[in-house]
């Protein structure tokens, strides 16, 4: 579960103050003249923390100290832009924000609430989020495109599922990003955030054209496995083109280190029928790591109807 946000707090004299309660320790941040000072209190329990804090937060307030906590969707929008620089400092994330409040304020608000209802752990009917940004979906579609780097691994499949129902041609480049330049790879309890590829949406935009493929058949050779799976297993849905093909056949060698990109293989072998995937199939074949009955007769069936040719 992410950490809450802190409360802030700033006076005319142009100090700040925040604070906030993670579990049960109460943390502070203090900023006076350009220094900043953290302090941590642990309690034997959560309701004796927010006690604590609830008197420190008056004390603060009698002092003459304002506060200043942006609402709740406001933070996590700011937060969304502000992982999406990290990530990508060459996709604009600012103008989709931009966009995105165009719609009003009530609109974005809404946006954000019914992506938090896919959140782990969250009670909530996800069906109902889905329903209600289908319905608004001509508004709230640069929100979804920013919340595909949502720090939340639940909300981050139900965005890639809805925007592939949606399919809009206007969302590649925002995927394409994510497999360019994807989420680091660090255990959330490290201070990671979850990654997701979009790979249900990137399918559901068809045959991708000429610069997608390119810049797709480039990320056969990224250093993220992540990313070259997805690539591959784009690729590998119009191997007919002689070109797509030609990137996948040249990443064959690479290809084996990955369970991902093997099957990709596979797939450019069912729907191509190439015969140059031939020995590729045949190692598969003999590989323990594809030794189950299910995957065992697929890699048959695409044998098969390569010896046929």
């Amino acid at each position: 579960m992410r950490a809450p946000p802190f409360r802030q707090f700033t006076h005319d004299d142009g100090r700040q103050w925040e604070i906030r309660l993670r579990g049960n320790v109460v943390e502070l941040r203090i900023t006076s003249d350009g220094e900043t000072i953290e302090r941590k209190r642990a309690f034997d329990a959560p309701v004796l923390g927010a006690r604590d804090l609830d008197g420190l937060v008056q004390e603060q307030l009698a002092e003459g100290f304002t506060e200043r906590t942006p609402p709740d969707w406001r933070r996590r929008l700011d937060e969304l832009v502000t992982w999406w620089e990290a990530d990508d400092q060459g996709f604009d994330a600012d103008v989709l924000r931009s966009q995105f409040l165009a719609g009003g304020e009530a609109l974005a608000r809404e946006t954000i609430e019914k992506l938090t209802w896919w959140e782990t752990g969250q009670p909530r009917e996800p069906s109902l989020a889905a329903d209600w940004l289908r319905k608004n979906m001509d508004t709230a579609l640069p929100g979804l495109l920013l919340a595909l780097r949502y720090p939340d691994a639940q909300v981050l499949m139900h965005v890639d599922a809805l925007l592939g129902e949606t399919a809009h041609p206007e969302i590649i480049e925002a995927l394409l990003s994510v497999v360019e330049f994807p989420t680091a790879d660090v255990d959330e309890r490290l201070g990671g955030r979850p990654a997701h590829m979009p790979l249900k949406a990137l399918l559901a935009l068809g045959k991708p054209d000429i610069e997608t493929a390119q810049r797709l058949a480039k990320v056969l050779s990224h250093d993220d496995l992540r990313s070259r799976d997805v690539a591959a297993a784009v690729l590998a849905e119009s191997a007919t083109d002689d070109l797509i093909f030609a990137a996948l056949w040249k990443r064959r060698v690479a290809a084996r280190d990955s369970d991902g990109m093997c099957w990709a293989m596979m797939r450019a072998a069912e729907v191509s029928r190439a015969p140059q995937l031939r020995d590729f199939l045949l190692w598969m074949m003999k590989n323990p790591r594809f030794k189950t009955p299910g995957y065992e007769k697929r890699i048959g069936e695409a044998l098969a109807h390569l010896r046929n040719r």
